[in-house]
């Protein structure tokens, strides 16, 4: 399937602002279930310099410097991905020793992911009770234990929309019975660190025929399997991800998948966010523009 986003970002201060080097994290990613054809990141107004760089997870980052004072920032993004996977199961998991929780990694990748495992005590036992729930209805198997988690979040913990603000933990979430997008992504990591499973924050876009009030950045998680590597799934939706996602940054933490981040200096002066998403199918003449028809 071939994607086409568009995304604006307008911060506004009310006054003339000093702006520090902003970080923007919007490029999508390039790998076994998505390639990026096109990408394209203007701001307004202009800065004046950039440098293009991948972060610790293998992230585009763009780093923008700006000289002057100025009362806004917009940053406008564009892009067309043409997503792969079809089919979220397409894989089988390498040895028989990963069929089964808690999962035992071998020792180089274990350290490698180490990470992505991170999990506080105090976590781990505030989830303990619904990781053995699921751990019982599913027998300890490994894929069956992931995607029956990603379902029961979507089931039981309604998803509420939040635009700003980070992750709730996951102590409230399981508090509150409800949360957003992150907020359930917060707690799904959590369960699956609890049981040995690597697990990463994501960002990017989803395709969404049943989205009333317009497109949003979008997060869901990904779960290290032997043999199917970083596979997606969204308890937001219940779902294994396949080609209606379009991933841009991963991390262990959600701070570290911020599409944007950035500071200014300025007395008084305070922000308001803004921004603008669209998601839609390319058609053939996009696709002849591209070469790939």
């Amino acid at each position: 399937m071939l994607l086409s986003i568009d995304h604006n970002t307008t911060y506004s201060y009310g006054k003339k602002v000093v702006l520090a080097p902003h970080i923007v994290r919007l490029c999508p990613r390039n790998g076994g279930g998505q390639m990026t054809h096109m990408f394209s990141l203007r701001t307004d107004p202009p800065e004046a310099g950039r440098s293009v760089n991948s972060d610790l997870d293998g992230n585009t980052t763009v780093t923008l410097w700006f000289m002057g004072e100025f009362d806004s920032l917009t940053i406008n993004t564009s892009c067309v991905v043409e997503t792969l996977r079809g089919n979220p199961f397409d894989f089988i998991v390498s040895d028989v020793r990963f069929l089964d929780l808690p999962m035992k990694y071998p020792s180089e990748q274990k350290a490698a992911l180490r990470p992505y495992l991170a999990v506080s005590k105090k976590t781990a036992l505030a989830v303990s009770p619904l990781r053995e729930t699921i751990l019982s209805q599913t027998m300890g198997k490994t894929t069956d234990f992931i995607l029956s988690l990603c379902e029961h979040i979507h089931d039981n913990f309604p998803h509420v929309v939040r635009e700003q603000g980070g992750p709730w933990s996951a102590e409230r979430t399981l508090g509150e019975k409800r949360g957003s997008c992150r907020d359930l992504v917060e707690l799904f990591a959590a369960v699956c660190r609890s049981t040995g499973l690597a697990c990463r924050h994501v960002s990017g876009y989803a395709l969404s025929a049943r989205r009333k009030k317009g497109d949003e950045l979008h997060a869901w998680a990904e779960v290290y399997i032997p043999g199917g590597g970083w596979r997606g799934y969204d308890p937001s939706s219940g779902l294994a991800v396949s080609d209606r996602h379009v991933a841009v940054a991963s991390g262990p933490t959600h701070g570290l998948i911020a599409p944007v981040s950035g500071s200014f200096y300025g007395d008084g002066a305070e922000v308001e966010l803004r921004f603008r998403v669209r998601v839609k199918k390319t058609g053939k003449r996009e696709k002849k523009a591209l070469g790939l028809l």
